[in-house]
């Protein structure tokens, strides 16, 4: 950060308390093994789980077969725009 070349990072909460959804099928915990490649993530804002996994399933990837992970962001960091 004191660099100044951090522009944002966001911390995901451990593993565990993932909800991963495929097709229909929604269970608890996470679908990644760590020798599998994290492809890109969203940040989206939902009230709770529920309404985080309704939107979750209109991703267009779920019926191509993708798995999806939904967690809690733990925090985050923005830049400040410089003055």
């Amino acid at each position: 950060m004191a660099s100044g070349v951090l522009v944002t990072a966001w911390a995901l909460t451990p593993k565990d308390m993932a909800t991963s959804v495929q097709g229909d099928l929604v269970t608890d915990g996470p679908f990644i093994d760590s020798k599998e490649v994290v492809a890109g993530f969203y940040v989206i804002e939902a009230p709770d789980l529920d309404a985080a996994l309704a939107i979750v399933k209109r991703n267009p990837a779920l019926p191509m077969g993708a798995r999806l992970e939904v967690r809690p962001v733990h925090g985050s960091y923005t830049r400040q725009a410089k003055p």
